[in-house]
């Protein structure tokens, strides 16, 4: 019997620290991340560390508030397994090797292309676990691996498939309103309207202004997920909200802010079921354990919400992992990346953003 031709799969994630004395070489990887901070040459290499010892007290205080460290990297690995195994069925016509490669805490890049080299694929398909396309996390990203292949003869050789994004794939949406319908269902049966705030991780206006898709991807995700639950839950009137979380420093941010919608709601709608969804997010980290959990479960208690759930992550939920793999069993199908032949279009092009664009 002919071997199933090879497959390697790259999961792409921004990492977290794993414990307090991580937070700051994390923060000064984030800060160094030319996608993430646009700094002139004269400052780039010492303005991120000031800027991550300047910051990292506070970071600590919120990682010891979930237990000392981010469990970002734990539940990544196990997604990377669970999808192997979902790749590697008796009936696949493919040998599949998943591995992850975290872009400012380890696993960093080296350790998840080394394997895969060894692993001798005759395809590559690179997976970031970013369902809406940015800047700031898919191109820098991505941006890495081109940077970082080329170290890899053999990788450099298979046929490389990638995956911008995914925010309208019907499995992905399919678990993402899952989540949401646990937790719409968890609420006491009232007549009171429920209202359905998805929370996704805010990014400079700026980006956007320059292009980024980020926002766009963004409201279709949240529209499309929309319909799908007042299908499944015609009963309920649900009122549908998107803001953005995780604002620093100086510039202008996506807004609303989540907080300010959570207070607005209280005031201005008389909220009295609210459910909180992360919608930009696929695995719990310091966002969904502090900023959700605490921050905003205490604000949505001092603002009279009575009711208050917020939707589990996707972590390693069954639906999202058969997303995934048929997003890789999709990719598969496609023509092979080319940066000269696709021009671009996917907004977050790494041969682009190598060349500085």
């Amino acid at each position: 019997m002919a071997e199933k031709p090879r497959v390697g799969v790259l999961l792409f994630n921004l990492g977290g620290p794993e414990t307090l004395d991580d937070v700051q070489p994390f923060l000064e990887n984030l800060f160094s991340d030319p996608d993430i901070m646009d700094l002139p040459p004269v400052v780039k290499t010492l303005l991120p560390r000031f800027l991550a010892r300047r910051r990292a007290p506070k970071s600590r205080g919120y990682y010891a508030a979930i237990g000392g460290g981010s469990p970002l990297r734990r539940i990544t690995e196990e997604q990377a397994a669970l999808l192997e195994k979902a790749l590697n069925q008796p009936t696949s016509p493919i040998q599949a090797r998943v591995t992850v490669a975290m872009r400012y805490a380890a696993p960093r890049i080296d350790a998840a292309l080394a394997p895969l080299d060894s692993f001798c694929p005759e395809k590559l398909v690179l997976l970031p676990l970013y369902p809406q396309r940015s800047t700031t996390t898919t191109r820098s990203s991505l941006r890495e691996f081109s940077l970082s292949v080329k170290d890899y003869p053999t990788l450099s050789r298979a046929a490389l498939h990638v995956v911008p994004a995914w925010p309208e794939f019907p499995p992905y949406l399919d678990a993402l309103a899952e989540t949401i319908l646990t937790s719409i269902d968890r609420l006491p049966q009232n007549s009171h309207p429920i209202d359905v705030l998805f929370s996704a991780h805010g990014i400079p206006v700026k980006r956007i202004r320059q292009g980024d898709p980020y926002q766009a991807d963004t409201e279709n995700t949240v529209a499309k997920v929309a319909e799908i639950l007042r299908q499944r839950r015609p009963e309920k009137t649900l009122r549908i909200h998107l803001s953005y979380q995780s604002r620093v420093g100086p510039l202008t941010w996506l807004g609303p802010e989540t907080k300010k919608m959570i207070t607005t709601l209280a005031t201005g709608h008389q909220t009295v079921n609210l459910v909180l969804v992360p919608v930009s997010f696929v695995s719990d980290h310091q966002e969904t354990l502090f900023e959700m959990d605490i921050t905003y479960r205490e604000l949505a208690k001092e603002s009279r919400i009575l009711h208050f759930e917020r939707a589990p992550a996707l972590n390693i939920q069954p639906s999202f992992i058969d997303a995934l793999a048929r997003i890789v069993e999709g990719a598969l199908t496609d023509t092979p990346f080319s940066c000269q032949k696709c021009r671009c279009r996917c907004g977050v092009c790494p041969e682009k953003s190598v060349e500085g664009g």
